[in-house]
């Protein structure tokens, strides 16, 4: 007999279960309940083109575009047009 209740239980703690996911899925097809995790392109390139210029990390002047090199380390550096060669010498590798 104990079984029997255990088993109907059981039972409808899985039919609960099953509803309430069917119905939150519903939701999720319709859009209206969840908040949407999807970020607007439009608004980061517009955040982008805003931007000043980025200082070197050498001589921390901004002249306009970088070259970026990986370091030994792993690190990521920029440097100038001028900065260049120090880069060159230590055998940077270019990203």
């Amino acid at each position: 007999m104990r079984y029997v209740v255990f088993l109907v239980i059981l039972l409808a703690v899985g039919v609960i279960y099953a509803v309430t996911r069917l119905m939150s899925t519903r939701k999720l097809n319709n859009g209206n309940s969840l908040k949407n995790n999807v970020i607007p392109l439009d608004a980061h390139r517009r955040a982008r083109k805003n931007t000043n210029e980025q200082p070197c990390s050498s001589c921390k002047k901004k002249n306009g575009k970088l070259m970026f090199y990986a370091q030994d380390d792993g690190s990521v550096v920029g440097l100038c047009r001028d900065c260049q060669a120090k880069a060159k010498k230590r055998d940077m590798l270019p990203l």
